[in-house]
């Protein structure tokens, strides 16, 4: 009788595995370009049910899996996920559940489990660097089907509030305007004292996501430090050469990102630095750590055009980057 049941089995596994797949689709990331990027989630992602994300990344021409994904800041891929209404945010990765293994890393193919709180538009940006180049790629995912697009304005808001922590945002000309160099310094407090006890978080002192409220124009930055400054200062000081090219500044900063991490800013201040490509209203997730356990502030915050009034605003990079906090 046992033996009467083997040859069934391997047909039972695999109706067991078509189901599940039923019940799995792929999105393919935005924008195209050398790298396709897939994720595999849920069919209908229903809002407070734990699922399984899981990205794999290829080369476009061959489909071949990627497999010299470089680890910056302590990861090999980044993902930033938002409610396309502003009011979610998570900053995860494959590593902060298991380590990665040979098969993991020969594949391209990560996951993490994720729940989305509440129904609505969700958006994930995937950030991550092969051959020195950073790439970012983007997935929408609905999840319920019982909700509206909600694209009305939000308030303006330059300071924060998680627990017992604040946080207030400073621009350093007071009006950030697109395609201009903008310095930023957040302070943070807890209780209104003074924060001085912020740790590395996956090797920065600050970690910074950037919308616009369109869900359009996505950044990610870290705390400005000394080692930035002077690359941006070079930058600046180059007139030609690769390294003034948008290529050229995106390998430099990788490189950066790579080197060993170094706490720089213990608090309560933290400088940001950030071009904001164009005008509109803009949403801030700064991700930090007071005494080693992350928060996450977000600020909403005004960016008009060049062609707007600027009194007071130093039109020039040399002039931003001489700047000291």
């Amino acid at each position: 009788m046992i033996g009467s049941l083997k040859p069934a089995l391997p047909i039972l596994l695999l109706l067991l595995g078509a189901c599940s797949d039923e019940h799995q689709k792929i999105i393919l990331a935005e924008p195209p370009g050398p790298y396709k990027m897939a994720l595999t989630v849920s069919d209908q992602p229903i809002a407070g049910d734990k699922l399984i994300l899981t990205t794999k990344i290829t080369h476009s021409n061959d489909d071949t899996p990627v497999r010299t994904l470089q680890t910056l800041h302590e990861r090999r891929v980044h993902n930033f996920i938002t409610k396309l209404d502003f009011s979610h945010f998570s900053h995860i990765h494959h590593e902060d559940f298991k380590s990665l293994t040979t098969k993991d890393i020969d594949s391209a193919t990560l996951s993490f489990p994720y729940t989305f709180p509440t129904p609505g538009a969700y958006r994930m940006v995937s950030e991550f660097t092969d051959s020195t180049r950073t790439w970012t790629k983007h997935f929408d995912i609905q999840v319920g089907s019982d909700y509206q697009k909600d694209t009305t304005p939000l308030p303006y808001s330059y300071t924060s509030a998680v627990g017992d922590f604040s946080g207030y945002l400073n621009i350093s000309d007071g009006t950030i305007i697109a395609g201009s160099p903008t310095e930023m310094l957040l302070k943070i407090t807890e209780n209104n004292l003074p924060v001085k006890n912020l740790k590395l978080w996956l090797g920065s002192e600050a970690h910074v996501a950037i919308w616009r409220r369109d869900g359009k124009y996505f950044g990610h930055t870290h705390s400005y430090t000394p080692a930035m400054r002077n690359m941006m200062q070079s930058l600046a000081d180059k007139a030609h050469g690769d390294h003034q090219s948008p290529n050229g500044m995106k390998a430099m900063m990788a490189k950066m990102m790579a080197q060993a991490s170094e706490l720089i800013f213990e608090g309560p201040t933290i400088p940001i630095f950030f071009i904001f490509p164009q005008p509109g209203q803009y949403v801030a997730y700064i991700e930090c750590a007071p005494g080693g356990r992350p928060i996450v502030f977000r600020f909403v915050l005004k960016v008009v055009a060049a062609s707007q009034d600027t009194t007071g605003h130093k039109q020039t990079t040399d002039s931003l980057l001489g700047n000291t906090m």
